[in-house]
């Protein structure tokens, strides 16, 4: 069976159901596609065969004349590559007796055929047009009419790890899923009538490594060519992508398009509240952590009279607090009722009580535009309070990439900034966490149901990364929702990830200095093809410049640095904590000892512990499959035993245990 994309939109409606039929027929192998753009549209159907064949096909009412045909002509003509002059161009008539009124082949190339014979003998057909080109003009022709299936070979892992300028004009296309993915819905088609919401709403749901944010970076790209004067807005939560986004569209992808908005949420979140209260003046905004901010230490001592009472940590007591904001919870009623799935801990209702009453002077205090507003504040009263709906900037088509990080308060937030009839498209991998909150999507509004492309296959990296990544999710029987398990079949071997172990921390700087020096000047791989991920203990400034010290020559680009000036060969450098989005062929993991101690706190209950345990693992399993072939990981303690049949351990207090146990 062919596969299909964007149902032959360029068909009117009365025959598109037949062609459907018929092209779907055809052999596996091909790709039936309709062009988007208007320059693209040479004819209303493209046909790509195996071993890079090519055919046009067009319906006509009557034998089509020379002005019906002038786009296949001009195409042609203008064709810079010899090959493409030789492309057919098969036109099928409605009306058979019209043929009898003119010559077979008008125009070279172009060729009738009778609808009735077309859609009884398809393949017969087609095999028999198809016209066989070169890998280079089959590569440039896919550039030419579908440029949102091309990707730049900087722009990925797929490609070799040494400096070789021919890599360059290689190019790499998505498979037919992303493209499909990249396409959908963005022509007013039959699939998007079925939504009884105000807006469209479509879900990628895909592994590590599947190509989400490509496909939303090609999306965006082609959603702004063929509506220039629509509103387009990007959304990510994490500032290094979003850096690590702009990079690419100014590099290599002709620059960012005027009608495209691209921004974390945060930023946008705070343009809406600024536009929403008319305000003139800068946000001095306080963002969530895991611990209460400074402006609330007297409420959070130790000897605070609510600490006291509901006895419960400060840092529990302050997830509460921002629990309440990020699910919406409008008033104590509410909250006294409301089910805390997932908290890690119970409330009693004199506890709730208490939290309620330390809720309200927090925001009493938090709300100001220069001493100090909580992000998750402002944010709760933007999607509660109706009066504002009206003044937020209000979008075409929203896109949301790593969807799965997003709070049920953004989420509303977003839906209130799409125009009616607009658009949301997002992508998300349940495998990374699931809205920190074991929520459903339905739960929070979004109908996802029927309406979810679930992409299994990872390009990224290799099949000894992956499976050591996914050994760590194995250990959580997760419900199917919130789990994708990856197509391992057809990947690179590659080879194990390395766990080098180190006695102090110190030491641990230091063998990873020597690996690095050791990957830049022998294994000779491209600089921005390495990236470093660093736990808590490392500080991204200050190990930036122990890292050029070392190996000079190098500049190392630390992605949590908005000030940063990038170069085009640099190292990419961030916290373990940001790294959502990001790739590199080459990954460096430091502190992974420090990560895994957070989950071993003596303070927690057991289902704090289990769901502290299940976030660290989701965390290193982000961590490491950003790694498109080669994976080493630092630590001063064992990593989990889940792992250990997957890696390859150096110097591991696990290893010098068995040895000393066989010496015995």
């Amino acid at each position: 069976m062919a596969q299909l994309m964007n149902s032959l939109v360029n068909l009117d409606n009365k025959v598109r159901r037949h062609f459907k039929r018929a092209l779907e027929a055809l052999d596996e192998q091909f790709i039936v596609r309709s062009p988007i753009l208007d320059n693209d549209k040479v004819a209303q159907i493209v046909i790509e065969g195996a071993n890079n064949t090519w055919l046009f096909v067009g319906y006509h009412l009557a034998a089509p004349t020379k002005v019906e045909l002038q786009a296949f002509v001009d195409f042609v003509i203008e064709s810079h590559n010899g090959e493409w002059r030789q492309l057919n161009y098969l036109a099928i008539i409605e009306k058979p007796a019209d043929l009898n009124d003119h010559p077979h082949q008008l125009i070279q190339g172009v060729h009738h055929v009778d609808k009735a014979d077309f859609l009884n003998d398809t393949q017969t057909i087609v095999d028999k047009h198809l016209v066989q080109l070169s890998h280079v003009s089959h590569q440039q022709l896919k550039i030419r009419l579908f440029s949102e299936s091309s990707i730049h070979a900087a722009c990925t892992t797929r490609q070799s790890l040494q400096r070789d300028n021919s890599a360059q004009l290689q190019h790499v296309f998505l498979d037919y899923d992303q493209e499909w993915a990249a396409k959908l819905d963005i022509i007013d088609d039959e699939r998007n009538l079925d939504t009884k919401q105000d807006f469209t709403l479509r879900l990628i749901n895909g592994v590590a490594g599947s190509g989400k944010t490509l496909i939303l970076i090609n999306r965006a790209l082609l959603y702004c060519r063929k509506y220039p004067t629509k509103k387009i807005l990007f959304l990510i939560h994490n500032k290094p992508i979003t850096t690590d986004i702009k990079l690419r569209l100014d590099r290599y992808l002709g620059g960012k398009p005027d009608n495209l908005n691209l921004q974390t949420f945060h930023a946008f979140a705070r343009a809406q509240k600024l536009k929403a209260s008319n305000a003139k003046t800068k946000i001095n905004i306080i963002f969530s952590s895991d611990s209460p901010p400074v402006q609330l230490q007297d409420l959070f001592s130790e000897k605070s009279e609510t600490i006291q009472q509901t006895k419960l940590s400060a840092t529990q007591l302050w997830s509460e607090i921002e629990y309440i904001n990020a699910h919406l919870i409008a008033n104590e009623n509410d909250y006294l009722t409301v089910e805390r799935h997932g908290r890690g801990f119970a409330l009693q209702q004199n506890q709730r009580k208490l939290i309620w009453q330390l809720y309200t002077l927090i925001m009493q205090r938090l709300c100001s535009y220069d001493k100090g507003y909580l992000a998750s504040l402002y944010i709760r009263e933007m999607c509660l309070n109706h009066d504002t709906e009206n003044s937020l900037d209000k979008y075409h088509h929203i896109l949301l990439d790593e969807a799965q990080f997003f709070l049920p308060s953004w989420l509303e937030l977003v839906k209130k900034s799409i125009l009616p009839n607009g658009q949301l498209f997002m992508c998300a991998d349940p495998n990374q966490g699931f809205l920190k909150s074991r929520l459903s999507w339905k739960s929070i509004g979004l109908n996802v149901r029927g309406r979810t492309k679930i992409l299994t296959y990872s390009y990224r990296t290799t099949y000894s990364i992956l499976k050591a990544a996914n050994a760590l999710l194995d250990v959580f029987k997760e419900d199917p929702e919130e789990f994708l398990k990856p197509e391992f079949d057809k990947m690179e071997i590659g080879s194990q990830p390395q766990v080098i172990f180190s006695a102090t921390p110190q030491d641990e700087l230091s063998r990873f200095l020597n690996e690095l020096d050791s990957c830049v000047h022998q294994m000779g791989v491209p600089l921005n093809q390495i990236l470093i991920l660093c736990g808590e203990t490392y500080k991204p400034w200050d190990l930036k410049k122990q890292i050029e010290n070392r190996i000079k020559n190098v500049n190392v680009l630390n992605y949590n640095d908005s000030n940063a000036f990038a170069k085009p060969d640099s190292i990419k450098l961030m916290t373990i904590n940001s790294c959502t989005g990001m790739e590199a062929g080459v990954v460096f993991i430091l502190g992974i000892g420090e990560l895994l101690s957070k989950s071993n706190t003596l303070d927690m209950s057991e289902e704090e512990k289990q769901i502290a345990k299940q976030e660290t693992y989701r965390k290193l399993y982000v961590a490491m499959t950003r790694a498109g072939q080669k994976l080493f990981m630092f630590s001063t303690d064992d990593v989990p035993e889940e792992i250990i049949p997957f890696v390859e351990c150096k110097n591991s207090q696990l290893q010098q245990s068995n040895m000393t146990e066989e010496i015995l």
